[in-house]
Order: C-alpha cells, then structure tokens, then sequence
C-alpha cells in the first residue's frame, strides 16, 4: 500500500470512527482494536494510527490500564490564559478557533434584590442591567448565561444588539476595562426551566459557573452565572506561585 492511499485510508477511518463516536455518551469506552478492525474491514496498524491522531487532536482519552475513551464531544474551556482572553465566552474561546454566538432570551433594566445587590456591591434597590442569552459555540448550544451589570456603570448597554455584539468589548467601548475575574464552578442538578432551555431532561448534571468581574481599581462591574451540560464541558485552571 502507498503513502498516499494510506494517508486516505486513515483519515476515512478516523471520519467514521468520530461520527460513531459523536453519538455517544462522553467518556464513553471505546471498543476494542480488535473489534473495529473487524466492523471496518482494515488493518490493526489502520485503527492504532486514526486512533492515535484522535488522541493528538483531544479527542480520545487513553487511560492506563483502564482503555481508550472518547471525549470529543466536549467543549474544552482554558481558564489559564492569561488577561483578556480569560476574560468573557469568545475571548476565552477565540485562541482555539472556535466561534461564539448568542440568541437574546431578556435584556431588561431590574431593581437589583438582596442577594444580587450584594454580589454587586450595590446598595439594595439600585437598577442593574439584566441580559439573559443562550450561548452556542459552533453552532452547538452550550450554555444558559445571565449578566448583570449596575446599570449606572453604562446606561447604553440597554440598546445594544448582544446577538451580534461581545459583552466584554461592550463594556471596554464604554470606558469600562474588565480586569479580574474569580470564578466558582460546581456541579448541580438543572430543575426544569434550565432543563428545558438547555434541552435536558429535568435533574440531569449541569456545570453552574459563577463569575465576579472586577475592573483594576477592584471595582465589581459585573456578576454573571453561565449553566451548561456537565458532560459537555471541561475545564483547564493552571496555577503558578510566585
């Protein structure tokens, strides 16, 4: 066989292989060589090469001991880059090519509660921008997310199109710089509405980030919650000291 049937050969197998994949339950294990040389027809050499270019692009996990698993079907979120493309969905995303777009469920002036009025440093009964969207990242619905800004901050935010526009360079436009963000990330059961917004059944896992945005003088400009598919996202935190 020539280099260059073989070069096909594989990549045909690998397509096959992650569409077969791709209807599985993340984390789901894989079958044996053995057995997809079998259902494919090819060679044991075949499936270890589009297996391991599977494993190079992220897509299978290879766990000593225990097998091959596949989880391609995950949205990989990297927490550890530094500034602004941590800061806001697309920026955190833009580095690994993928595309972000939002489809606007409210975008209302509220008086702020108790509870929100604390995370916001506000005083209770202050007026907070809400926007609530889902979010999809390559066209694939990932998440259910709420921003809430004090409405004195930017009174403008009320009139902008954030089906089109970036939030974060929203807020930059203004004169409002995001700098600092601490994010607590917990696995909860969705009740029914996030349920049914993020196409689940009712009680499934979801990942809830919770995200305080300060600007450089320590400010808090922004509190936001974002609610996806536990089995449709990863996290990558890197830590340093010093």
């Amino acid at each position: 066989m020539d280099q260059k049937h073989d070069r096909f050969l594989h990549a045909q197998v690998q397509e096959k292989l992650q569409k077969k994949f791709d209807a599985m339950p993340y984390m789901s294990p894989l079958p044996s060589e053995r057995e997809l040389c079998e259902e494919y027809g090819v060679s044991r050499p075949t499936i270890r090469k589009a297996l391991a270019d599977m494993e190079q692009a992220g897509l299978v996990s290879r766990i000593q001991g225990r097998g091959s698993f596949y989880i391609g079907n995950k949205i990989a979120i990297d927490y550890s880059s530094p500034r602004k493309n941590g800061l806001g969905l697309s920026h955190t995303l833009i580095s690994a090519g993928k595309v972000t777009h939002s489809h606007v469920l409210q975008q209302v002036i509220e008086v702020a509660d108790e509870k929100l009025s604390g995370r916001l440093n506000l005083s209770s009964g202050e007026l907070v921008f809400h926007l609530q969207r889902l979010r999809y990242i390559d066209d694939d619905l990932y998440s259910l997310a709420n921003d809430y800004i004090p409405l004195a901050l930017c009174p403008s935010l009320i009139d902008i199109d954030f089906s089109k526009a970036s939030l974060v360079d929203a807020l930059e436009e203004h004169g409002i710089h995001p700098w600092r963000e601490d994010k607590l990330i917990e696995c909860l059961r969705s009740d029914q509405k996030t349920a049914t917004y993020l196409r689940l059944k009712k009680g499934a896992p979801i990942s809830v980030t919770r995200i305080t945005t300060y600007d450089r003088d320590g400010r808090i400009i922004q509190y936001a919650t974002s609610k996806s598919d536990a089995y449709k996202s990863r996290f990558r935190v890197t830590s340093t000291i010093g």
